[in-house]
C-alpha cells in the first residue's frame, strides 16, 4: 500500500523528470526555429526548466542517473508538433497544459515537509511563471513576457 509520503516522493520524482524533459523540449524548439526572438524565448524557458530541475534534484531519494528525456515521453514528435503551431496557438496550448500541473504541484506543496517547502514553492511558481509568459505573449506584451520567468530563475538559483 502506497503511503502519502510515497505519493509525495513519487510526485517529486515525476516533477523532476518533467523538468528534464521540459528543458530538452524547449532547447529543441529553440534549435528548430528560424525566428531569433522566439529562439531566445525558448532558451529562457529551457533555462527555467533547468534551474527548477536543479533545485529538485537534491529531493530525489535515488542516486541513479536521470533517464534521457526521450526515455519517458516522446520528445521529438512533441517538438515537431508543437513547433509547427502558429505562435498564438502554441501560447494558448501552453496555458491549458499548465493548469493541471499547477494544481498537481500545489498539492505537492501542501504535502511537503517544512525543509522542502521553499523548493516545492519554486516548482509551483515556475509553472505559474510559464503561464504568465504565455498570457503576456497573447496580450501583446512580448517585451515583458519573460519577466516572471526570469524572476523564478533567479530565485531557483
Amino acid at each position: 500500500m502506497e503511503t502519502a509520503s510515497d505519493a509525495y516522493r513519487d510526485g517529486i520524482h515525476e516533477a523532476w523528470q518533467g523538468e528534464l524533459w521540459g528543458q530538452a523540449f524547449f532547447e529543441r524548439l529553440a534549435a528548430a526555429t528560424d525566428d531569433a526572438d522566439r529562439r531566445a524565448k525558448w532558451l529562457v524557458l529551457a533555462e527555467l526548466e533547468e534551474a527548477t530541475g536543479n533545485r529538485l534534484a537534491p529531493l530525489i531519494a535515488d542516486a541513479e542517473e536521470p533517464p534521457a528525456p526521450d526515455a519517458y515521453r516522446p520528445l521529438e514528435s512533441a517538438v515537431a508538433a508543437y513547433g509547427a503551431l502558429p505562435w498564438h496557438v502554441a501560447m494558448e496550448r501552453m496555458m491549458t497544459i499548465l493548469d493541471p500541473a499547477i494544481v498537481r504541484f500545489q498539492e505537492l506543496l501542501a504535502q511537503a515537509p517544512a525543509e522542502e517547502r521553499d523548493t516545492v514553492q519554486i516548482l509551483v511558481d515556475h509553472e505559474v511563471a510559464l503561464k504568465r509568459f504565455a498570457e503576456r505573449e497573447l496580450a501583446g506584451e512580448a517585451d515583458a513576457s519573460l519577466d516572471p520567468v526570469r524572476a523564478v530563475i533567479e530565485r531557483a538559483r
